[in-house]
This record gives structure tokens, sequence and C-alpha cells, in this order.
């Protein structure tokens, strides 16, 4: 049975203990997708719930979390999630609606509020990791060793499921705060 990304992200615009309940249902039941029943497209879009769940249980300075102003999430190529993560455009996630933000300059990286990587910006990564040093930017990528290069959260494939680790030093080093059921989920935590 499929499971649509606009169906899941619809719940979770409901009250907060639903989000919860949901987001591990999620994390449960959407891993369990084979290659063999999925197509890459629902690959990306499975990745790209993951991202809009990881955005709703961080908790950003609040210098950084003014009701109403855009959550910027970026990427620094075309390559990242291609498609997927456009379905996040204009979601609102603690009264910030998401602006989805592609090919951002380096100049501007610290202006972003998440910055994804995908696997054409591998070349990057450090880079990416080192210019945004310590700024409250939540770094998420499906890159080999993600989070053991500096990155917060990185999705990774494990027996043909969708899983998480996390670098909660990184993130704690950026000023933001994940949310302990996150942490719970997560297949590793760095600390």
């Amino acid at each position: 049975m499929a499971v649509t990304l606009q169906a899941v992200l619809r719940s979770l615009c409901r009250a907060a203990r639903v989000r919860r309940v949901l987001f591990l249902a999620m994390a449960l039941t959407w891993p369990g997708l084979s290659w063999t029943q999925t197509t890459a497209a629902d690959e990306v879009k499975v990745k790209a719930g993951f991202v809009f769940n990881f955005i709703k249980f961080t908790q950003w300075p609040p210098v950084r979390s003014a009701q109403g102003v855009p959550l910027y999430l970026c990427t620094p190529s075309d390559s990242a999630l291609p498609g997927a993560l456009e379905l996040l455009q204009g979601r609102p996630v603690a009264g910030r609606p998401i602006e989805v933000r592609r090919r951002v300059p380096a100049a501007e990286w610290r202006q972003c509020d998440v910055m994804f990587l995908g696997g054409g910006d591998a070349a990057a990564l450090d880079g990416v990791l080192r210019q945004l040093g310590t700024a409250p930017v939540l770094t998420v990528g499906d890159l080999p060793g993600f989070v053991a290069s500096g990155g917060m959260i990185g999705l990774r494939i494990e027996s043909d499921r969708v899983r998480f680790d996390v670098n909660l030093v990184a993130a704690q080093r950026a000023g933001l705060s994940l949310n302990s059921q996150m942490l719970q989920l997560a297949g590793q935590v760095l600390r």
C-alpha cells in the first residue's frame, strides 16, 4: 500500500500530540518500503518526508524562529532530492512557511535554516560544513558518512529501508535543539 507524502503532511498539521505519533508511525512504517515495491521517485518523496519531520522536530534559537518569517530550506545545487523538496514549499512549521531555495550561493548559506546536501554535492560537503561553522543551520544529507563528516542528520539505506543517524554534537554546537523522540528513532547518535 503506497502512502503519499501529501497525505502524511496533511495529517501532520494536526495537534502536536498527533504529529509526534505520526512521526513515529512514519519512521516505523515508511522505512519498510522495499526497493522492489518503490520507484526512485518514491524514494526521494520518502526522504523529503523525513526532512519535513526533522524540521518540525528541531528548535532554532529565538532570533532565527520569528513567526511568519519563511523557513529557508536550501540546497547548494539542483541534485538534492529532485522534485521532492518542492512538495514542502509553503508548508507551515511553527507558524513559518517553508521556502525551498536551490543553487544557493556560498555567500548566502548562513541565511538558510536547513541545508540539504544530496549525492551530487559530495565534493562540496567539506566546504559547506566549514563555511556554515557554528551557524544555526540544520544540515541534512544523504551522502555516505555524512554525520561522521560533521553533518547533523544523515539519511542512509539499510536493508532496503531509509534510516537516519544524528550528530548531536554538531547540532548543539550550532545552537539547535533536536527533539528527544527523534533521537530515540535514530540508528546512531554521535554525542
